[in-house]
């Protein structure tokens, strides 16, 4: 599985991995079941090479069966040894109230002192936390080791599978768009009304073909001259715009973007192109339709088609949604508030 997942052979990697899987609850089932055990925690935990994620595996055995299996992923923060990760993960899942057996069976090399004075102290009953040897607590400490890197392995892929599709997105729109380089930001902006009141303006960005949803904003419209959505998007782009023009020290109005996306088509693409000129920023930028998911680029007459199946449609297709579900979230908002004070001003 591991071979497969380095080659970027991600099926058959996914197939590795859902038969190790069938053949691992198989032998859990068949491993545990023995009064004599009583009640313990099984703690396994695996660390990546770079000592930057870290997974921590936790087998419950109550009156000698094994019950519910719990698996944790963590952020080491550069520690490689596993013993520190461990260390912090028990001190941290034993303090959200969960249950604390007699015993806890920790990795060798742990240094279980202060972790058994603690979970005594919150158990108020002795507590013994150490490494097993031998038997039967010994084999389910292997095993909760095995799911751990088992886990991360698997993490592993995923993480590089997404990366992939992202990475091919994003070279989908350089080639699509002619731009010189992918568009590593990509900033949605859409306008959100009900009639004449309550207009506002929602930017949602793309960082990398992830969403960076610390970097989005919303613009309250002053635009006052009725439901004009041309004249409300050369609004919001000329503020965004003047924003980056003056070096906003805001760390996503500060931002220079690869590609900004205009919900809408030819008209808004041209209000807001006007508008980013006119604040002194010449940035690629584009319309995206949404009945038939045309493409508008300025200066050039017909759309741009996307095959369906496209990762670079799928990305774009991505930030326009997000951009819609932020403006009316916030649309929502402001209506509210609008509805509460004027029912306060009539009381």
């Amino acid at each position: 599985m591991r071979d497969a997942a380095a080659a970027q052979r991600f099926e058959d990697a996914a197939l590795y991995r859902n038969r190790l899987s069938a053949v691992r609850h198989l032998m859990e089932n068949q491993l545990v079941s023995s009064e004599s055990m009583g009640s313990l925690d099984v703690l396994g935990v695996a660390v990546d090479d770079e000592g930057e994620a870290a997974n921590v595996q936790v087998l419950q055995v109550r009156d000698g069966v094994l019950g519910d299996r719990q698996s944790f992923f963590m952020d080491a923060a550069g520690a490689r040894s596993p013993d520190t990760v461990i260390e912090q993960f028990a001190m941290e899942y034993y303090a959200m109230g969960m249950a604390i057996p007699p015993l806890v069976v920790v990795p060798r090399g742990i240094e279980t002192r202060p972790l058994e004075a603690l979970l005594a102290e919150r158990r108020q009953a002795g507590v013994e936390v150490r490494a097993s040897e031998r038997g039967e607590k010994r084999r389910l400490q292997e095993m909760a080791e095995r799911n751990a890197r088992l886990a991360l392995d698997q993490d592993r892929a995923r993480a590089a599978r997404t990366r992939e599709r992202r990475t091919a997105a994003l070279g989908d729109l350089q080639r699509a768009l002619g731009l010189d380089a992918p568009p590593m930001r990509i900033e949605c902006f859409d306008i959100s009304n009900l009639g004449a009141t309550y207009a506002v303006a929602s930017m949602t960005v793309m960082n990398g073909g992830a969403p960076a949803r610390a970097h989005y904003r919303s613009f309250t419209m002053r635009h006052e001259g009725g439901p004009d959505d041309f004249a409300r998007m050369e609004e919001a782009i000329g503020r965004r715009m003047a924003r980056l023009a003056g070096g906003d020290d805001d760390a996503s109005l500060g931002a220079t973007p690869s590609l900004v996306v205009i919900d809408g088509g030819k008209g808004q693409l041209s209000a807001a192109r006007r508008a980013m000129l006119a604040a002194g920023v010449d940035v690629p930028m584009i319309g995206l339709a949404k009945q038939q998911e045309e493409v508008f680029v300025p200066g050039r007459s017909d759309p741009i088609l996307l095959p369906e199946d496209s990762a670079g449609l799928r990305l774009l297709q991505q930030v326009r949604d997000e951009a819609h579900r932020f403006a009316v979230r916030h649309h929502r908002s402001r209506r509210g508030r609008g509805m509460t004070a004027s029912a306060m001003d009539s009381l």
